[in-house]
Formats: C-alpha cells, structure tokens, sequence
C-alpha cells in the first residue's frame, strides 16, 4: 500500500480532489471573465450565458480533480508529498487550459498569460515531474515546429495567416507539459477533432457563429481602414476572419454572419478548445494512447 494510502482511504482522495477541483474550477471561471479586459475586449459575455460557462467549467474542474484523485491512488509507492505536488501542478495547469478554451470560445483569443504562463509553470516544474527538463524542452520545440513553421510557410504562400499565434502557444504549452510525445497527439488529435466536430455541425446543420467581440473588432478596424489607417488595413489583410464576417458597404458590414446558405463554407471553428481536449486527453490517458500508438502506428 502507498504512504498516501496509509494516511488516506481511496474515497477521502477523491473527495478532497472534486472539492479542490470545484475551487479551481471557480477560479478558471474567474480568469475567464477577467482577462479578456486585458486585451481590450468590451463585449463580454454576461447574464445567463455567463453563468452557464462558469457552471460548465466548474463542473469540468470538479471533474479533472476526481480523476487526478483516481490516478494518485492506482499509483503504488507514492508518497503524500509527491502526490500534493502531482495533484497541484497537474490541476493549475489543467484549469488554465480550461480558461483559455473559454475565452477562446467566446472571443477567439488565447491569452498570453493561461499559454505562455502555463507553459512557463510546466517547464518550471518539469525536474519534479516524469518529463524532465530535457523533456520538457524538446516537447516545446516539438510543439512550435509543428505548429509555427506551417504557420509560417502558409502566411508566406497565401499573404495572410492560416491560424492564430495562439494555437502555437498552446501546442508549445502542451509540449512543455507532456513531452515531445504529447505535442505530437495534441496537434494532430486536436486538428482531426476540430475537423470531426466541423463535419457534426454540416450534417445537423449547425454553424458557429462569430463572437459578438470578434465582430466589433473587424468592424472598428473597416472604420479605421476607411479612413486611411494603414495598420488596419494591414490587419484586415491578414485577418482570416476578415473576410467571414461580410465586406464593407454590405448588409453584413456591421459584423453580421454570413448568409445561410455560406455559413458553413465560411464557419471557423477556434482551435483552441480541441487543442485542450486533446491535451486532458493525453494526461488522463498517456499510457493507453502511447500503446495504442505502439502497436498500430509504429509497430515493432
């Protein structure tokens, strides 16, 4: 029996992890609603919705500490320190991917302060985890080639970007986190769930529609490109969503969605939300992804 066993039963470790999880659940929700004003956004979800994404991501807390919970007591051997340690580090930067989907969802950004940060948290702590700090490092590389340079390659191709920064901070966060290995699936298992999900929504005839804050955004900067504002225009130009929220001088000038008819063609789906999906899913279920990865992808 593990020393944290000894000093707690299995069903005392899971309630302390839901309760805790619950707490950090409430906080994310918090930063959710936070920092969004960091970047100047106004429109800010409020009344029912808000408290309907508050609810979810506590729930989602709640639930991440119960597993994590479930998994220090399936370990033999661990000590109750280690397993703090474990539990914390693992929930913190759990939690701050659950804010960053939020905020994501709502506004299509990702904040510096949950990517670069939490990647930061990770790389910081990753001596005391299984990664490494070798690891940890060639899971950042990992995450950014994969990710910045076809970033990169496409923007000089086509003269406007094919995806956020962010997401490249997010797969840079998820390499500092889980390893090279962990990038790898996070990248590729986010973008096949994004492209899943995108199909779903076609066949029920779903759409995403672009946040309220995104549309003032790409409105505010036609205004500023109307009157001559060079830098407008040039992030106009480079904006993919641009182009999906109606053109000037057009009934869907003021930010409305696209027809109908279009709205598939021109839906854009964050990535962000998948990217973080992925990334619990590799933490709860390494161990079978990498089997399942032995056996079908890189047999021996």
């Amino acid at each position: 029996m593990s020393a944290l066993l000894q000093t707690f039963s299995p069903n005392t470790v899971l309630g302390l992890g839901g309760l805790i999880g619950l707490a950090a659940g409430l906080g994310a929700g918090r930063l959710a609603d936070t920092l969004p004003h960091r970047y100047d956004i106004t429109l800010l979800v409020e009344g029912r919705a808000r408290t309907r994404r508050n609810v979810a991501v506590a729930m989602l807390g709640t639930g991440i500490g119960v597993w994590l919970g479930h998994l220090l007591v399936s370990v033999p051997e661990v000590s109750a320190p280690r397993a703090a340690f474990y539990f914390a580090v693992n929930l913190a930067l759990a939690m701050a991917l659950v804010a960053a989907a939020a905020v994501d969802l709502e506004h299509m950004i990702l904040p510096n302060e949950l990517t670069l940060g939490g990647a930061l948290v990770a790389l910081a702590t990753s001596p005391w985890r299984n990664v490494g700090f070798v690891g940890s490092l060639i899971g950042i590389a990992v995450g950014l080639g994969i990710t910045y340079l076809p970033f990169a390659l496409y923007k000089r191709l086509r003269g406007r970007s094919g995806m956020g920064l962010g997401d490249a901070k997010l797969a840079l966060f998820a390499g500092a986190w889980l390893g090279a290995p962990g990038a790898i699936y996070v990248v590729f298992a986010g973008a096949l769930q994004s492209a899943l999900c995108a199909l779903i929504m076609r066949l029920l005839g779903l759409t995403f529609a672009v946040p309220a804050s995104v549309q003032a955004e790409i409105a505010e900067l036609r205004a500023k490109a109307a009157a001559g504002d060079e830098e407008a225009l040039s992030l106009l130009a480079d904006d993919p969503m641009a182009a999906d929220v109606g053109k000037p001088g057009e009934p869907g000038d003021s930010g409305a969605d696209p027809q109908p008819d279009d709205a598939f063609a021109t839906m854009r789906l964050p990535m962000g939300p998948f990217l973080v999906l992925s990334c619990l899913e590799f933490l709860f279920a390494r161990r079978e992804i990498l089997d399942l990865f032995d056996r079908y992808v890189a047999p021996r």
